[in-house]
């Protein structure tokens, strides 16, 4: 309800299919729920409402979380952590820091790989090889 902290913030990210699916879904049981609820329900224009439509209690979205990571026997998970996975899966994949910065909404990349850095071993190793075997190009 409060402008984003800066015009990155401000994006448009692509989703896969699946998830783009499983949105889907979620829309039409808040379709449904806002019927059944009628003039309870107060549409905020929000894609995670409480069951009246208002912003979710920041604790009870923890609390949830909390209760799914102990189901799948992890540690507790609070939401923004669920932001760095995101982020560390991508950089550990190999996706370029300018990528995962842009998802993320950083105003820079070197906030990014402030961030981030520690994630990406091997990439020193990767950088000689490719040029010591561009400089070998002309033998």
């Amino acid at each position: 309800f409060e402008p984003p902290k800066s015009a990155a913030s401000r994006r448009v990210i692509n989703l896969d299919d699946g998830t783009i699916e499983v949105l889907r879904t979620h829309k039409v049981r808040q379709m449904k729920l806002r019927l059944t609820m009628a003039t309870s329900y107060e549409d905020s224009d929000l894609v995670f409402p409480n069951e009246y439509g208002q912003p979710l209690n920041p604790m009870n979205l923890t609390r949830a979380l909390g209760r799914a990571a102990k189901r799948i026997g992890t540690e507790h998970v609070k939401p923004h952590d669920l932001r760095h996975f995101h982020a560390s899966l991508l950089l550990q994949s190999g996706q370029s820091p300018v990528l995962v910065s842009k998802r993320l909404g950083h105003s820079s990349v070197s906030m990014t790989l402030d961030i981030y850095a520690h994630l990406m071993p091997g990439w020193q190793r990767e950088a000689a090889e490719v040029f010591a075997k561009a400089m070998n190009q002309g033998d």
